[in-house]
């Protein structure tokens, strides 16, 4: 049912995964069992196109370890190990096994983190944003006055993330490699999921040190995450490598 052969050809043109023959095979019986599931239930067969197939692997592939599902696909120098220029179109399939700004300090950043979870689960709002009425405006107070009008003039009206040069380390489940933010790129964050699949094209390494210089053009987002990452929220990671008992963030 599953045309193994078109799928793999499909998802190699399309992200630049190699995928791994036994993974296909589990995942495609995976599917193939759902779908005779669903013809039973509906009392009637009908094919499924390999578009249809190619999106039913790729939503199990982002999801996966990708040390499961894909083959190596990084190649380095044999003298230095350094990865090398990351080919053009389609690119290289990675995973995301860290990300962190830079610019920001790890403490700014876990209180940032913070912030924005307690708002966002708890509802506790930071005394530097504006209130949300005139009762509550009182209670702002004179020490956070200059930042409540910079958050008033900006239209924030919740806890921003601080922004600054995001350095990612990724892997094609075997080797790894650093990447450093040279320009902004809208599709990343701090907040991105670790374990996130995306696919890089014809990323430049900083000569002697194999870092890939990533510019808007050079780095796509496409998504997921394995379920065993979860917990590695950017507050858990901040506090961990601050060395913080953070109990909520974990």
């Amino acid at each position: 049912m599953v045309d193994r052969a078109g799928v793999s050809a499909t998802i190699k043109k399309r992200y630049g995964a190699a995928l791994r023959a036994q993974w296909l095979e589990k995942c495609a019986a995976h599917i193939e069992q759902a779908l005779r599931e669903l013809e039973e239930t509906a009392g009637s067969r009908r094919p499924v196109h390999l578009e249809t197939q190619v999106r039913l692997v790729a939503e199990q592939l982002v999801h996966s370890e990708i040390s499961d599902s894909c083959l190596p696909s990084l190649v380095v120098e044999a003298g230095t190990q350094h990865v090398k220029e990351l080919a053009g179109h389609p690119g290289v399939f990675l995973q995301v096994q860290s990300v962190v700004d830079v610019g920001v300090s790890k403490y700014a950043m876990w209180e940032a983190a913070r912030e924005k979870e307690d708002f966002e689960q708890r509802g506790i709002r930071p005394s530097y944003l504006p209130q949300l009425t005139d009762e509550d405006d009182s209670g702002s107070g004179e020490a956070n006055s200059t930042a409540a009008t910079q958050a008033e003039a900006s239209g924030d009206s919740h806890p921003k993330i601080p922004r600054k040069m995001l350095k990612l380390v990724l892997t094609d489940g075997q080797r790894h490699v650093s990447a450093l933010e040279v320009e902004p790129i809208a599709q990343l964050s701090a907040e991105l999921a670790i374990g996130s699949k995306v696919v890089v094209t014809g990323a430049q390494p900083v000569a002697g040190t194999g870092v890939l210089c990533l510019r808007a053009g050079n780095i796509r987002v496409v998504g997921g995450a394995p379920a065993q990452y979860a917990q590695q929220t950017l507050r858990a990671r901040m506090a961990e490598l601050l060395g913080l008992e953070d109990r909520r963030g974990t």
